[in-house]
Order: structure tokens, then C-alpha cells, then sequence
């Protein structure tokens, strides 16, 4: 008994060695795709004076497939204290930070009194804490569904290509 592959078994055995690529750069839409939903979510919500949190949220993804890791988040240091708040009895913050808030919302004064009034607040902030603002998760949970939508189609969209058809 012989068997003899026809032509389509070299055009599938190709497609079958493109695989990895292929899936890579599907992946990579979608985790794209994903890290922007959830990026432009968290900078409309987030909780705003200047717009330097907002503005310093961005994506990024590292890695090659299989091993492709997506992040998103704020780049600024205090988007963390923002999120999660800032405990009771904990440090105080630093006081040089408060002074540009000091002056846009307590009004203009010399600079021995703003950094006065931004060491009040700093002390007022040590002993009370903050209350959690969470802007990353919520944008994350409202974007779930679609997120989890993104990621089956690059199953669909492999399994189309090892098929022998285009993928849209």
C-alpha cells in the first residue's frame, strides 16, 4: 500500500511552519486592542487636577510569542496612592509634592507659606490616609467582555489560516 500526499499537503505543511508568526501577530492585535480599551477607560475616569495621571497612562507589550506580556498603567509615582488610597498612621508625603496643589486650590502666597500649608496637609494626609480613587481595575472589569471576545477570535483567526483561508 502507497500513499502519495498531493500539493495541498506541502501548501498545508507551510502554513503549519507560519503558524507561530502568525499567531503572534493576531495576538498582538488583540492584546493591543485590549491595553488601548482599557487605557482610554482609566484616562476618562481617572480623578483629575492637572491631567498628569491621565496623561501618563500608556501600554506596552513585552515579549515574543508564546511568551507575549501586555501592561497598562500609569507611569507618574503617586498613580499607585490613587488606585489604592494611602493608609492612616502610614508615612507622610512629601511636602515638596503638595506645593503645586497647595497653590492651584488654597490660592497664591509666598513660598514659606505654601510650603507651610503643603506640610499641614501632608501631616493631615499621614494621620487620616486617603481614600482608595480606583481608576485601572474598574476600567478593566468594563472592558471584560470585550477583552475575552478579542482573545477567542485569535483561536478562530488560526484555526481559519491553518485551513488554507484568509483571515479577516
Amino acid at each position: 500500500m502507497s500513499i502519495q500526499f498531493g500539493p495541498e499537503w506541502r501548501e498545508f505543511e507551510n502554513r503549519l511552519l507560519r503558524t507561530p508568526q502568525v499567531t503572534e501577530a493576531s495576538l498582538r492585535r488583540a492584546m493591543t486592542a485590549s491595553l488601548l480599551l482599557i487605557e482610554g477607560d482609566a484616562r476618562r475616569n481617572v480623578a483629575q487636577d492637572t491631567r498628569r495621571l491621565a496623561g501618563s497612562i500608556n501600554h506596552r507589550i513585552d515579549g515574543t510569542y508564546p511568551t507575549l506580556t501586555g501592561s497598562v498603567g500609569p507611569n507618574v509615582r503617586y498613580g499607585m496612592v490613587v488606585e489604592f488610597g494611602r493608609r492612616a498612621g502610614g508615612r507622610m508625603p512629601p511636602v515638596d509634592a503638595l506645593i503645586g496643589w497647595v497653590r492651584r486650590h488654597w490660592g497664591p502666597g509666598t513660598q514659606r507659606q505654601l510650603r507651610g500649608r503643603a506640610f499641614v496637609l501632608a501631616r493631615s494626609i499621614q494621620r487620616r490616609g486617603t481614600p482608595p480613587q480606583p481608576f485601572m481595575r474598574p476600567a478593566y472589569t468594563r472592558n471584560q467582555v470585550r477583552i475575552t471576545q478579542a482573545f477567542a477570535r485569535v483561536g478562530a483567526q488560526v484555526t481559519t489560516y491553518l485551513a488554507g483561508q484568509r483571515i479577516a
